[in-house]
């Protein structure tokens, strides 16, 4: 999925192991205002379905990004963030 919108929060999340001897790990949370969205073949997607969604990536996306920032976001299947850059205004 291709989501452009802006950054209502993003934070520091820590991910709970889910198998034993298997470390915590931290992740980027986002939420978004979401502009505009698609999927995998292009159609467009009604954004007020993704209303509340959050999507998490590498905890390095938090130095990176803040706040009010506008971005495109790339989903892999489970919905974790493939690939995010800045959105120029459209």
């Amino acid at each position: 999925m291709r989501i452009v919108g802006t950054i209502r929060t993003i934070e520091l999340h820590t991910l709970a192991a889910k198998f034993k001897d298997v470390t915590t790990r931290q992740v980027a949370k986002i939420s978004l205002e979401i502009e505009r969205a698609t999927d995998e073949d292009g159609e467009e997607l009604d954004v007020n379905n993704l209303a509340g969604m959050n999507f998490t990536g590498p905890a390095e996306l938090v130095p990176r990004y803040s706040t009010g920032d506008r971005v495109q976001i790339m989903t892999s299947p489970d919905m974790q963030i493939a690939s995010i850059k800045s959105a120029p205004l459209s």
